[in-house]
């Protein structure tokens, strides 16, 4: 516990394909936590290698939280998200346990760590309907352009290519009289004294990364993964199937394209998520201790796991 009072947690943040899944087990292991999952991809069952998914062994019995505890077609939001993250991270620290959430999806992340207040938003059937017509005759660029009109920065952390985060944001940003800053308010005393750990890699690395996460993928059954998706009776209609990896593998399962364009459309598509996470955990943000895992990662997870002791040895 520290000085002020507020409970300690660690936060691993950073870009796909850094590392991040890697440095929150051994913060875990080392400093006697249990990580709890910011990233939205893995909430869903049955969504494991197109999301790069820990597995049990990957995890070395470290407890994971928020993890495969949706269906594909479930409902969620960042509201529902912050209820059962706080309800998690409370039940870590009464037992004695230091939180560690990891992630790369940034809303999720600085909602916990700076306490934001998010209203459920109640969603618009009308609009939605409007949209969606949009969407089916037009194709989703007129509501991506729709959407950087009416809120700017909202547009620069959306995937504007997925039909359903687009319609969803123009639905956050046109609630509260159109202001989307009204969506969420912010603690005025951050509820945690935090450590954030951020990882960083040179971005021809992080290409390459990507490019080897993709073949790993198809080796470890892709294909077989989303083929079972279609069969359970989910489509990209499905918040989670319009998710990268999934979208483009159905793509070409419909025989709109062959295998490598699936493939190369899905290497896009993280690359451009990956241009958004740096738009959440920018190299200047002094709340976060940043960390090169170009080289010699193992190395520089030590050091990592050094400075976080140091961190909660000057909180005790």
């Amino acid at each position: 516990m520290s000085q002020s009072s507020n409970p300690n947690l660690i936060a691993v943040v950073g870009a796909t394909a850094t590392r991040k899944t890697s440095v929150g087990i051994e913060l875990a292991l080392e400093l006697d936590g249990e990580v709890v999952n910011a990233d939205s991809r893995l909430f869903y069952r049955g969504m494991d290698v197109a999301t790069a998914k820990p597995t049990r062994r990957e995890t070395k019995g470290v407890p994971h939280h928020l993890i495969d505890f949706l269906d594909p077609n479930e409902q969620y939001g960042l509201a529902n998200y912050l209820h059962q993250a706080r309800s998690t991270i409370n039940d870590i620290i009464d037992r004695g346990k230091l939180p560690i959430v990891v992630g790369g999806s940034g809303q999720y992340l600085w909602a916990v760590v700076e306490g934001w207040e998010v209203p459920k938003i109640k969603p618009d059937v009308k609009l939605r309907s409007e949209l969606e017509l949009t969407v089916e005759r037009q194709g989703v660029w007129p509501l991506a352009v729709r959407l950087k009109d009416i809120a700017p920065e909202i547009a620069e952390i959306t995937d504007l290519q997925n039909p359903r985060r687009v319609v969803r944001a123009i639905e956050r940003a046109l609630s509260n009289s159109g202001n989307p800053e009204s969506n969420r308010v912010k603690a005025v005393k951050p509820p945690f004294e935090h450590f954030i750990v951020g990882l960083a890699v040179d971005r021809a690395i992080l290409h390459a990364r990507v490019l080897n996460r993709l073949e790993s993928m198809q080796n470890n059954g892709w294909i077989a993964e989303v083929e079972a998706l279609l069969k359970a009776g989910y489509s990209t209609r499905d918040r989670a199937l319009s998710g990268i990896g999934y979208r483009q593998m159905i793509g070409h399962l419909n025989g709109e394209y062959a295998l490598d364009e699936a493939v190369r459309l899905t290497a896009v598509a993280t690359n451009r998520l990956i241009r958004q996470q740096n738009n959440w955990f920018k190299p200047d943000d002094t709340r976060i201790n940043w960390f090169d895992m170009t080289i010699d990662p193992e190395h520089i997870t030590l050091s990592i796991v050094e400075s976080a002791k140091r961190w909660l040895a000057s909180e005790s």
